[in-house]
Order: structure tokens, then sequence, then C-alpha cells
């Protein structure tokens, strides 16, 4: 059995529909039994009483209340002991979209930690930062993750602009992280949208709305363009997937 984890906090990702297009996600494109845990503040929700999912009250830190760091930071919860999980991990974010077969993931890689390379890799192919969206880990493996960050929380939140920054500077000097291949999970508003993006930037367009200009993009005239390996479309910042026709589309 693979374990598969998310984490909804906060009020952008009601737990209904999100959780459960993320359930009828898992159980259309993952082959393997598996057992869905959301990390969330609200773990009576009604939902969880209608679907085989366990549901984690987040930890209470005084040191985010104190300050208001960003709901992200729990996912670092997730390498904690207390998680009590019985196999290995698989962590998605609510904000992805999956397309295709996802059990590559939960193979590739064994014996280490895997994660995205950053999507900064399409203009700079060596960018040594990850992007925490999707992950796979052997728990037992790494406890360590959350017992350094668990030294001194308000530092590594003060220091780092979200976990997967801390991730990265846990990892930096390790030999054990594995990258996904590039093209299993792609950038929706950077690679996929219209043929994706021509140069760098953010994909959005001078006012901060998306989208860019049709003339930024490879394929203007098309809606999207995905790799025939891409498993998993990755939302990030600005748009969300159900402010999308792509999204729309492709619920559940």
């Amino acid at each position: 059995m693979i374990e598969v984890a998310c984490v909804c906090v906060g009020d952008k990702f009601p737990i209904d529909p999100c959780i459960d297009q993320l359930w009828l996600g898992l159980n259309k494109h993952l082959s393997q039994p598996f057992r869905l845990t959301v990390l969330t503040d609200k773990p009576n929700h009604e939902y969880f009483s209608n679907r085989p999912i366990r549901a984690i009250q987040i930890p209470h830190w005084q040191e985010k209340e104190d300050s208001g760091y960003p709901h992200w930071w729990y996912k670092i919860y997730l390498f904690s002991p207390n998680m009590n999980w019985k196999g290995k991990v698989l962590y998605l974010d609510l904000d992805v979209v999956l397309v295709n077969s996802i059990d590559k993931f939960t193979s590739y890689g064994e014996g280490g930690f895997s994660i995205l390379q950053d999507f900064n890799r399409k203009w700079i192919k060596d960018y040594h930062v990850s992007n925490s969206s999707i992950m796979k880990w052997q728990p037992e493996q790494y406890y360590g993750v959350w017992e350094e960050f668990n030294t001194d929380k308000r530092k590594y939140m003060s220091k780092f602009r979200g976990d997967q920054d801390f991730i990265t500077h846990y990892f930096r000097e390790r030999r054990d992280i594995h990258w996904w291949p590039a093209q299993w999970a792609q950038s929706f508003k950077w690679e996929i949208f219209r043929g994706g993006l021509i140069q760098s930037g953010t994909g959005l367009a001078s006012d901060g709305t998306w989208p860019a200009p049709p003339e930024y993009y490879h394929e203007p005239e098309q809606p999207w363009s995905i790799n025939p390996d891409c498993s998993i479309v990755v939302f990030h910042g600005k748009p969300d997937p159900w402010q999308t026709d792509f999204g729309i589309q492709h619920k559940l």
C-alpha cells in the first residue's frame, strides 16, 4: 500500500470539492492500493465521514500563530514520526491535476527522496531549487527533515520563504535526492498553456492578471499542449485550476 498525503489548511482549498477531486483522481490514475491522509485544520468536517480518508489535525505552533507565517509550512510536519505512516509516502499539492497514470511516481528513485525540480528549470537547466508540489519518501529515512525544522521553527520560517526552500536547504549537501523526470510533471502556465512560454517570465500580463499576451507563447492558437509522458499538471501562483478551462475540463 502506498500512503498518499496532502495538506488542506485555511480557506483557499474547500475540502469538498478539492479533496474529492484528488480522491477521484487517485482512484482513476493510481492502480495500487493507497490510503489518503489529509493534514488539516478541519478534521471533523462531514466530508471525511463519507470517504475512507484519514484526517489529521494540524499541530499547534505558537511560532506560526505569533507571526502569521503561511499555511504551507505545515507540510514539514508530514516528516514527523507522529504521522504514523505505514509505508512510503507520495505527497501531492491540492492544486495539481492528475491526467494520466501516476504509478511511475511510486517506484521512481527508490532508496532516496524524490521531488520536483523548480520550474525555473525551463530557463536554467541546473537550477538547484526544489518544488514541493510532488514528493515521495520512505518515512523512517527522513525524520531528520522534521527534526531539524523542529529545533527552531521560528528561525527557519523567518529565514526561508517556504517549506520548499527549507527542503532545498536540507538536501543541498546530500546525494539521495532525485528530481522527477521533467516531462512527468509540468507547469501549466509555463510549459503547457498555449504550448508554453517562449522566454523567461511570470506568465502574467503587465497588470498582474493571467494570462500573458498571446505573442508570449509558442502556440498562441492552441489552448494547451501536454507532453504524452506527463501525468501531473502543476499549478503554481496564478491561476488556480478551477479558474481555467483546462481545470474545468479535467474535473472528475
